[in-house]
């Protein structure tokens, strides 16, 4: 299926998010911010007038009581320029708001030490949803978050008399992650997954940058490694990376066999997690491309910097990565870098649809519950100001696609995404892409289930390596996922 780029933008959606972790890396910035959440007293002298002209007509909010937002943002490789902008551009419409804003990469861990101590009053008012991914999923079953729901039925600011969920890309309320039906987030953005290169790089060398069958891609690794480069690189201390090329393929498989609506209702459900043919067969294709020498050696040394430097430097063709990686890297992105990207196409049929995966939820924010209710109520109104097409084009430039569904019918607007998100897009419409989600429709915060995941991920680099069979693990996986599953019933 071919899209235009208006189509294109708007596909982005058949899909959702890991929360970024999908985006999951980690970049430099620093920040600090102390202060409360309580609102801060108005100045008598400036209550005067009529009640009307003391509150701002599209939310009804008062315009004098001060409000300062504390917000624990994750600084990850998306940088924090569109955060200053956002808030800068949100405290110049309501000057009475302000924020008090702590960054870091690490911020998982100054959150996760603020949960443990359960004090309300320290803890930030927003955050950016970076924890442990169990450490999050209790939390908002237990109810500490606020929810979001409402959200959704609200008007867009730039967009009179349009709701929310009107004017984000299509698919997006059915794929964002939802707790116990409700949301905790709202997506902000999007990313794709995949294996990034530098265009020029493989002209010189005469590669094949779009190889459309599983023959031809191996034709292009075998070919590059026999040029003396390593084929792809990933981040051993983060392997879930080198998911990014894979975990899609069981539903490219199982559209290939006939059964792909069946195969997605159980998996949204957390049927078969790790016992399907489809997903035995992308690791064993992993398996056989590690036995090859197609991935990097000393992977396992590796963060997600220095395996993306080793692309920039040409000591690797591909690095298995996302979108942001070019926000991430911009300092050291040497002249004449161009630019592209590729998956691996799992069929040996030339036009057969080639799954990518990519995901929504960049720049989300969640709401603490136990906050004063006036504090709760600027905070979603800053969450709805994010959705505007002046932000969403900031985090353009910042490598987060935007998800208003409307961003592309003024054209320019896609001049103003970087190179790395652009690349992706031209892929999908000169292949018959389809995008898609790893999101799920259940959680799994039960003991056996995070072993299950536990000894997944742990074998990913010895599965790279060619050192370990993954079939043995996974049928290891799925008893423990099977005990979880019939607690459950």
């Amino acid at each position: 299926m071919t899209y235009s780029l208006r189509k294109l933008l708007s596909g982005l959606v058949t899909i959702s998010l890991i929360i970024v972790l999908a985006a999951g890396c980690s970049g430099g910035g620093n920040g600090s911010g102390k202060g409360g959440s309580t609102p801060k007293p108005a100045d008598p002298g400036t209550n005067k007038g009529n009640a009307q002209d003391e509150v701002y007509p599209e939310n009804g909010l008062s315009k004098t009581e001060q409000v300062t937002i504390r917000w624990g943002y994750w600084e990850n490789g998306y940088g924090r320029a569109w955060m200053d902008y956002a808030t800068e551009k949100f405290t110049e419409k309501y000057p009475n708001v302000s924020f008090d804003i702590t960054s870091s990469p690490v911020i998982r861990d100054v959150i996760s030490t603020k949960m443990a101590a359960k004090n309300d009053e320290d803890m930030f008012d927003i955050i950016s949803p970076t924890f442990n991914k169990e450490e999050g999923i209790i939390a908002q079953q237990a109810g500490l978050f606020e929810q979001l729901d409402d959200l959704w039925e609200r008007e867009v600011p730039d967009a009179p008399g349009k709701k929310l969920k009107d004017v984000v890309l299509d698919n997006t309320m059915e794929y964002a992650e939802k707790i116990n039906g409700h949301f905790y987030q709202i997506p902000m953005g999007s990313y794709a997954l995949g294996l990034f290169f530098d265009k020029k790089f493989f002209e010189e060398k005469g590669w094949n940058q779009n190889p459309k069958t599983y023959d031809e891609f191996n034709a292009l690794m075998d070919k590059i490694k026999a040029d003396g480069v390593a084929p792809i690189t990933f981040p051993g201390i983060y392997p879930t990376y080198l998911y990014y090329p894979f975990w899609i393929k069981q539903f490219e498989l199982a559209q290939k066999a006939g059964n792909l609506e069946a195969y997605l209702k159980d998996y949204r459900a957390g049927i078969n997690m790790y016992s399907t043919p489809e997903v035995k067969e992308y690791w064993t294709r992993m398996y056989e491309m590690g036995k090859k020498g197609y991935f990097v050696e000393g992977a396992a040394a590796l963060n997600h910097t220095q395996s993306q430097m080793q692309l920039l430097q040409h000591k690797v063709a591909l690095a298995s990565t996302g979108d942001w990686v070019e926000n991430e890297m911009k300092d050291s992105i040497p002249d004449g870098f161009e630019w592209g990207f590729m998956t691996i196409p799992f069929s040996n049929t030339a036009g057969d649809p080639i799954w990518v995966e990519n995901g929504i939820g960049a720049g989300s924010l969640m709401i603490w519950k136990n906050k004063p209710d006036i504090v709760k109520k600027w905070a979603k109104e800053f969450v709805l100001f994010l959705m505007t097409n002046d932000i969403q084009a900031v985090n353009g430039q910042s490598g987060i696609s935007p998800i208003r569904k409307d961003f592309a019918e003024d054209e320019s607007n896609l001049d103003k995404l970087q190179d790395a998100p652009k690349a992706v897009l031209a892929y999908m419409k000169n292949n018959n892409g389809q995008f898609a989600t790893r999101t799920r429709d259940v959680s799994f915060g039960e003991q056996d289930a995070a072993k299950a995941t536990k000894m997944v991920e742990e074998m990913i680099v010895d599965v790279a390596a060619g050192k370990k069979d993954p079939l043995p693990v996974l049928a290891e996986a799925d008893k423990l996922m099977q005990k979880v599953l019939e607690s459950r019933k």
